[in-house]
């Protein structure tokens, strides 16, 4: 597989053109050939073959770029076929982005409260009817309390050990602020985009009505987007802002700890499987990424929630 062209449409913004020989295509050709439930029809084998000489072809090349033009990618390649014929060889192209020249500002010293939901009296209730039996519940007055009052102190550490977590990421977020610096505009909107199919997403799940939504925060359709943009860009620079801490503390995993992160691959942590340069990219960032958060955490300030929890009363009607 033989590099053509790189370039940067801004930076950050990546673009290959690369392509392969009719040697190449045919031995991925036969490979697809010999596969279980091979595509029977000559267009759906090409295509095949493509993808496969792509996902084992193009590896070096990256790991090549990266090492030429020290790039540090942090999203998967998005490839695009240019041209093929059998008779001679495929051409493609490639996006990806790169971190772009970004200032780092303050990541220690964050302050965020740990913030725990109110309990409610009916869950208190029927917590107690869940967990514990009738002849707990039939105790005397000073029995009852004594196990009303452990049920909710239990609800209550949950509800603290919940907070704790979310907490912590808005303590990371706050990094998002002092992440400055211009970044590639198609990362942003589709980073925009992601964060609004999840929110979406959020909503059916609640079955909670968009006009309603906006009804409550007392925003417009554009004040609205308005604040998730922000919101999403905020988080991208945070998300960026991680590999920059972790570059500067010296927080990089070493290459035998990736390798052994690697052998257990978790989709739910990494995405997909692509070709080796590009997994092992995303198994050190997220490595990197893990141990800049902690770092911040442990530089930063939590403050604690109260001693005693937020007991909300039924309201008689």
């Amino acid at each position: 597989m033989k590099l053509e062209h790189f370039g940067m449409a801004e930076p950050g913004d990546c673009r290959v053109v690369f392509s392969a020989a009719a040697e190449e295509l045919e031995a991925a050709v036969q490979a697809e050939k010999a596969a279980p439930d091979a595509p029977q029809d000559e267009d759906d084998l090409l295509t095949a073959a493509v993808n496969r000489a792509i996902l084992e072809g193009f590896s070096p090349l990256f790991a090549q770029l990266m090492k030429e033009n020290d790039l540090q990618p942090v999203t998967d390649p998005d490839f695009e076929l240019l041209a093929v014929n059998r008779a001679e060889g495929f051409r493609a192209g490639a996006q990806f982005f790169c971190l772009p020249p970004l200032e780092l500002g303050e990541y220690t010293g964050f302050t965020q409260p740990i913030q725990p939901r109110p309990i409610r009296e009916l869950t208190i209730e029927l917590e107690i009817n869940r967990r514990h039996g009738d002849e707990d519940r039939a105790a005397d007055a000073e029995g009852k309390r004594a196990l009303r009052a452990k049920v909710t102190q239990d609800i209550y550490a949950q509800r603290c050990q919940q907070a704790r977590a979310v907490a912590e990421q808005a303590l990371i977020a706050q990094l998002g602020t002092h992440v400055t610096g211009p970044l590639p505009k198609q990362l942003v909107a589709g980073n925009y985009f992601a964060e609004q199919r999840q929110f979406n997403l959020s909503l059916q799940a609640n079955g909670i009505n968009f006009d309603q939504f906006l009804k409550v925060r007392g925003q417009t359709v554009e004040e609205f987007r308005a604040w998730l943009h922000a919101q999403a860009e905020r988080k991208l620079r945070s998300w960026l802002g991680l590999l920059l801490v972790a570059e500067k503390e010296g927080l990089a995993p070493t290459d035998a700890e990736v390798e052994a992160a690697a052998a257990h691959w978790d989709a739910k942590l990494d995405g997909e499987r692509t070709f080796p340069a590009n997994d092992a990219r995303k198994v050190r960032q997220r490595l990197a990424r893990e141990r800049a958060e902690q770092f911040i955490v442990e530089h930063s300030t939590l403050t604690p929630p109260p001693d005693e929890p937020i007991v909300q009363k039924v309201e008689s009607k």
